[in-house]
């Protein structure tokens, strides 16, 4: 599942050779003749683009901060309403809501995604931005996406956060919007700690996220950085050497990491397809599926429950669901919508099929250094509860 399971040697070296080829500059930019002209937040963000196959990347402090960054480059405030959906991290919502803009929060369908079908009745003179989300590593259907969004104008901001790796018609998830966001934090794909990363071919934005990443920083060649030319305001939001040495070595184990998603996932799934009280998740492209999670629901939530109950006894636990569903789905935020002129009366039964769904389902992690006898044994013991329900 995550870039954690495989810390080694590589990141070490990678973090020694900051001291060793780099005089200790841990620092993105200048000091050009102590750190011998090696910026390895620049490199991450070239390698980056390079992999996902665009033209410009910036590596941030988090996968918040990313979404934050674009969205005001894409102009997104007050009186702004931005779509998204109802099953998502909190982090989504939390964004829109601090640059003063308004959520509005589609269902979710067999995905676990934004329910396409719902978007365009959504769809108003205020709508200024749809922000997908692919979780747990399944891709939106992109082409869907954008015949609606086309017909109206509104740009497309692809939530990648969790899904780093996945692909969708062969070309890599996030790349497929105006503006990608992925999130390194420790439990993703590949991790920095902390981090984030903002992927666009949109010239203007790129422009717009990279000055104000760094305090409105224009990075003038002509002039030293204490004399830096500025033309807007910004906040420090600047990942560090340190975080993109990681990343550098992190960013190497990628393919590795999917394809034992892909050869675990796999084979855990065909070991306990044949209970036919359960049903899997749809996934839009199994071909690009990152493979780090195994959903399947149940016909009730309570079977869900007994479920989860009996595995955790075995020492297994899930991923997400039903364990972190208070920080998923904006059902419970009422902490979010208190002030909120849409949801504030609502927002415990505003998504009752999200609701239902999500209490019906199991969200399991597939871990990139299981080996086959492990998924064996994990099958066995999944199977025999199935069979006690």
């Amino acid at each position: 599942m995550p870039g954690w399971e495989l810390i080694d040697n590589k990141e070490r070296e990678a973090l020694n050779d900051i001291f060793d080829k780099s005089n200790g500059v841990m620092f993105a930019h200048g000091f050009d003749e102590r750190r011998n002209n090696i910026f390895r937040v620049r490199e991450f963000e070239k390698k980056f683009a390079d992999r996902f196959g665009v033209k410009h990347c910036l590596a941030t402090t988090s996968g918040t901060m990313a979404q934050y960054i674009a969205m005001k480059a894409m102009g997104i405030g007050p009186g702004d309403e931005v779509i998204t959906q109802a099953f998502t991290f909190v982090a989504t919502v939390e964004t829109i809501i601090q640059l003063g803009a308004t959520p509005i929060l589609i269902e979710s369908d067999k995905t676990f995604n934004m329910d396409l079908d719902k978007l365009e009745e959504k769809i108003n003179e205020n709508t200024k931005l749809v922000i997908p989300v692919q979780m747990l590593g399944n891709q939106v259907d992109t082409d869907k996406l954008r015949s609606i969004t086309s017909k109206y104008g509104i740009p497309i901001m692809e939530d990648a956060c969790e899904a780093l790796g996945a692909s969708f018609k062969n070309s890599m998830v996030g790349s497929h919007g105006d503006v990608g966001i992925f999130s390194l934090d420790f439990a993703k794909t590949i991790t920095t700690g902390e981090g984030g990363i903002i992927i666009t071919n949109d010239d203007e934005i790129a422009k717009y996220i990279r000055e104000f990443h760094d305090h409105g920083h224009e990075s003038n060649s002509n002039v030293p950085r204490g004399k830096d030319t500025r033309s807007i305001m910004g906040l420090n939001l600047r990942m560090s050497e340190l975080q993109a040495a990681v990343g550098l070595a992190q960013l190497e184990k990628l393919d590795y990491i999917v394809e034992r998603n892909r050869h675990n996932k796999s084979l855990l799934k065909s070991l306990i397809s044949n209970n036919g009280n359960i049903e899997f998740r749809k996934i839009v492209d199994e071909n690009g599926d990152l493979a780090d999670t195994l959903i399947f629901y149940f016909k009730t939530s309570k079977e869900a429950l007994d479920f989860v109950e009996k595995y955790n006894s075995f020492g297994y636990f899930t991923k997400n669901l039903p364990d972190a569903i208070d920080w998923h789905f904006a059902g419970t935020w009422n902490h979010m919508f208190i002030n909120d002129k849409n949801y504030k009366d609502t927002w415990n039964s505003e998504w009752p099929i999200t609701d239902n769904l999500l209490r019906r389902s199991i969200s399991l992690p597939i871990l990139v250094g299981h080996k086959d006898e492990d998924i064996i044994k994990q099958s066995e013991v999944i199977n025999n509860i199935l069979k006690s329900l």
